[in-house]
């Protein structure tokens, strides 16, 4: 790890040689200030710190992937370089002559340069920087510039340094073309140098550490005028960047904001952050973390898979709706060791039992919470609550009770979500409050007359014990005593802040069709006897003719699969199918994995049995598995001989019980493939729970799996067992996801032999029937999967403007906002496209540009903006608040858009039929792509 910039000595030291330099005769002109992060932690959150224009990091902790993902958004990342200091763990194995390093800095560890020294130069151009030029770093920040003030304080010997310096600045300018440093001090040579870097940044103006005390402070008011003095006069005599990296205890995040806001105050740059650098602290932005680290006990999970964990499929669908992808660790595993309170929302746990790493969980969880991490612990805690936690915690477990003991006192809505009852009559463990600021949201009195508490939230997070959290009725029936979404928000205190939404686009809910490849080959129980395809292109594809992403099973229909004596037959189908405008060619893989956790690579085809009777694959005859094969080998034979020229495979739709494995996602991006399935959202009015809700997203090492948003009619008709007209459930799944929280898209999903009956048909008829009433974006899937996968790293920052900086939505591009915030402030915002309140909430639509800066108003909006479209923004230009100049275009349907606010504006949309009223201009075409939208409004 790397030491922090300068050291509590020597930046002392610095203090008492340091006379304020005379200022240039001639000021330079000011410069736009670039928002900038230093993070030298192991584990780089490259979704926090991408939102950044300059990125300074340890090269070593960032692998090539993280690297490209840390400039995604335009960012600079700039790799740590020690100039005047050899770290001991950075020198290991490194040859140097003893007079190149001639002194220990013994606060770090380290040993201290010769700058004059031709073999410190060379190692430092070629052993330390030219690496990390070849590897693409075009940023560099230099640190330790002025150590060799700890053996040549003063005088000619520190002169000759400064030389050295400049010489080091010059070379390094000259033999890497364009690179950009930024410096750690550096102050007295800036004169020489300033044309060669982008900007200063100094330690401790406000805030400080003392690293022999490990106490933090306010600075001494002289060493922060001599201070202020030298960034002054970096930022208005040389035109740099100036940058003020302060430091405050990891737990006190409004302190940290205030120093952030005092340093911007003073026209500098400001990072505030612990001494270690360590923790994602408050620039010019402070970064919203949309990430909840969930740990599992890998364990004692079935297969060790994270899906079937109760936090995955209970925990991750509200935290979803919060704005907050789950990240997953195994809490047996190595766990974080850099400061997560400001690059995590919390840490978020469900166990069943105590876990095996007691002793290194607890330690660490308390550690985590003493530096200000939430957190949200369910079920059983895994650790005993005791000693150093529970006194943080303020509770006391009080074990064995039994409930049949225990006396109801009081409940708030919080343990009253989907009913509440008394649970089964098993020992429970409950918690006295010992502490303060502490809220019981079920108090039961004991028959001693104490009273407890199994449900609790304080300054520290949340806790909500066995078995107050569901109720069992089966294995497929649950119900909610505990409000997840309240019980999350409070326990983790999750802010008031724009929610970047993946269900909604310009105010109209997102509605996507898939077709399983399944029964491809079956015929209908119809007259005739037809394949159910001929069923499904007949009469519903011929008929519905919107964005409909359509798979196969290589299996089924090629010349390697069960059914060779079919092929002639169901190819020429399935390319008459793909053919079609509307429909998106997927793939569903070779042989249709029905169990893929218990696959073997290279094992033979058609082996073990599931517990629906299945094997875990189809046997096809001479067939081993193989992930490629069925990834690579399936697109690889729907391309060259069934879709048409020019429109290959963009969907893989995971089959079986579709959890696949990383490589299986890993392949798949390496195609360009996207992928969706998987999930089992099938809540419906006779079992209107929550739980029956999934999540939208599987993280498998660094890729994700996208859910359907609801599931198959397999499950609506109990595996086509009956009733086959259940499919029209779908439409209660629908209303129940839409009203009160739109929690999800609108997917219409089956499989072929939905085709196979007369009442299976009619209720796929049905179902988009109610569809065709609803207001949707129709899109296809892989769309709509991008929307997802870009949702789960989307910036959101608070400016210290006041405004909301959005990054990394040009797929993603819809921000949902309680109605407290008021409304966006079309004047001052940019990359806003419009906003509409609907019954689920109030949805703003940004324009698609990857970035957007968001202002609120407590006035709704007077200008013209987009209210609802059928279809997604193509160009948005706004020569000036008043005067709109837009392109939109639907997916293969007729397009429709509501502008709002256009009263007294001149509207031009050719070939529209406009209709003006109530202050809005409502346009209907009839194709899906037409010209130009003009808005010209006069003077408001």
């Amino acid at each position: 790890m790397n030491k922090p910039l300068c050291s509590a000595l020597l930046g002392a030291v610095m203090v008492l040689l340091q006379p304020f330099a005379p200022a240039h005769a001639q000021t330079a002109e000011p410069v736009s200030a670039p928002s900038v992060a230093f993070y030298y932690g192991n584990d780089v959150p490259v979704e926090l710190l991408s939102q950044f224009d300059w990125i300074v990091v340890e090269a070593a902790n960032v692998d090539s992937h993280k690297q490209r993902l840390l400039g995604q958004h335009g960012g600079q990342p700039l790799a740590y370089v020690s100039i005047g200091e050899l770290d001991a763990w950075r020198g290991a194995g490194v040859d140097l002559p003893t007079d190149a390093l001639v002194t220990h800095n013994a606060a770090w560890n380290s040993r201290v340069a010769d700058l004059t020294h031709p073999e410190w130069q060379n190692f430092l151009i070629e052993t330390h920087i030219r690496p990390l030029w070849e590897a693409g770093y075009r940023g560099l920040f230099l640190d330790t510039l002025d150590s060799y003030r700890l053996f040549a304080p003063e005088g000619s010997a520190a002169d000759r340094q400064q030389a050295a310096l400049v010489e080091i600045i010059t070379r390094i300018r000259r033999e890497f073309p364009g690179i950009q440093l930024l410096l750690n001090r550096g102050f007295e040579i800036l004169d020489k140098v300033h044309e060669d870097i982008i900007g200063v940044a100094a330690e401790s103006l406000y805030r400080g550490w003392n690293p022999s005390t490990d106490i933090f402070g306010a600075v001494p008011e002289a060493d922060q005028a001599w201070l202020y003095q030298q960034l002054a006069r970096v930022r208005d005599h040389y035109g740099l960047p100036a940058i003020a990296i302060d430091y405050v205890p990891a737990a006190d995040r409004a302190l940290a904001r205030e120093t952030a806001q005092r340093i911007h105050a003073e026209g500098f740059i400001p990072w505030v952050s612990v001494p270690q650098l360590n923790q994602v602290g408050v620039g010019l932005i402070e970064t919203i973390p949309r990430r909840v680290l969930i740990l599992f006990d890998k364990e004692e999970t079935e297969a060790g898979e994270l899906a079937y964990t109760n936090a995955h499929q209970y925990l991750a669908m509200p935290l979803e709706y919060h704005g907050y992808g789950a990240e997953y660790r195994d809490v047996n595993g190595p766990l974080p060791s850099d400061v997560l309170h400001g690059r995590y929302a919390g840490v978020v746990t469900w166990f069943n039992d105590s876990v095996s790493s007691t002793t290194a969980y607890s330690e660490w969880l308390q550690r985590q919470m003493e530096d200000g991490l939430r957190a949200a612990i369910v079920g059983d805690p895994g650790i005993p609550l005791s000693g150093g936690l529970s006194s943080l915690m303020g509770l006391q477990a009080v074990h064995g009770l039994a409930a049949q003991d225990l006396t109801l006192v009081e409940h708030d809505s919080l343990v009253d979500f989907e009913g509440f009852s008394q649970p089964p009559p098993l020992p429970q463990t409950s918690y006295r409050l010992v502490g303060e600021g502490l809220t019981a949201h079920l108090t039961l009195r004991t028959p001693s007359g104490d009273t407890v508490s199994p449900i609790v939230t304080g300054a520290w997070g949340g806790l909500a014990s066995y078995p107050w959290v569901l109720q069992t009725a089966s294995e497929y029936q649950h119900r909610w005593n505990l409000d997840p979404f309240a019980f999350l928000q409070r326990a983790l205190a999750l802010p008031e802040m724009p929610v970047a939404d993946a269900t909604t686009e310009n105010g109209a809910r997102y509605w996507m069709t898939q077709i399983d490849g399944d029964a491809f080959v079956s015929r209908a129980d119809l007259p005739g006897t037809p394949f159910t395809g001929e069923k499904i292109l007949s009469d519903i594809l011929m008929r519905y003719q919107v964005p409909t992403t359509v798979s196969i099973i290589e299996g089924e229909v090629g010349p390697e699969g069960l059914y060779p004596q079919y092929r002639a037959n169901l190819e020429p189908l399935a390319r008459r199918i793909f053919a079609l405008p509307w429909v998106e060619v997927a793939t569903h893989t070779f042989s249709h994995p029905f169990e893929w956790e218990s696959l073997v690579e290279g094992e033979m085809a058609g082996q073990g049995e599931t517990a629906a009777g299945f094997n875990y694959n189809m046997p096809i005859p001479g067939y081993r598995f193989s992930l490629e094969r069925e990834i690579a080998g399936s697109t690889d034979y729907i391309n060259r001989h069934l879709a048409p020229a020019g429109k290959p495979v963009k969907v893989v739709l995971w089959t079986g019980n579709s959890l696949p494995p990383e490589k299986a996602l890993a392949i798949a991006d390496k195609l360009g493939l996207r992928n969706i399935n998987g999930g089992n959202t099938s809540v419906t009015h006779s079992n209107p729970t929550m739980t029956r809700v999934s999540p939208m997203l599987r993280p498998q090492g660094r890729y994700l799996q996208v859910y359907a948003p609801q599931i198959n009619e397999n499950v609506y008709t109990n595996n086509m067992l009956g009733p086959l007209w259940g499919y029209r459930r779908a439409i209660e799944t629908y209303q129940i996801t839409d009203h009160p929280r739109r929690l999800k898209p609108i997917d219409i999903y089956y499989h072929f032999y939905s085709a196979a009956s007369p009442g299976a048909l009619r209720a796929l008829h049905q179902v988009y029937e109610y569809v065709e009433t609803q207001e949707t974006l129709p899109l296809f899937a892989s769309d709509w999967s991008d929307v997802a996968t870009q949702w789960y790293s989307t910036g959101i920052a608070r400016r210290l403007d006041g405004g909301w900086q959005i990054r990394g939505a040009d797929h993603m591009r819809t921000l949902r906002i309680p109605s407290t915030m008021g409304w966006p402030d079309l004047r001052r915002s940019t990359g806003v496209a419009g906003v509409r309140d609907i019954a689920s909430g109030r949805y703003i639509a940004l324009t698609g540009q990857g970035e957007a800066v968001v202002y609120f108003t407590p006035k709704a909006p007077q200008l013209p903006h987009l209210r609802h479209a059928n279809g997604r923004i193509q160009e948005w230009r706004a020569a000036s608040p008043d005067q709109l100049s837009i392109r939109l275009a639907a997916e293969h349907v007729p397009l429709s858009v509501e502008l709002a606010a256009t009263q007294g504006c001149e509207v031009s949309a050719p070939g529209a039929q406009i209709q003006q009223r109530d202050g809005s201009t409502f346009l209907r075409f009839s194709r899906p792509r037409p010209g130009r939208i003009e808005v010209t409004c006069g003077a408001r």
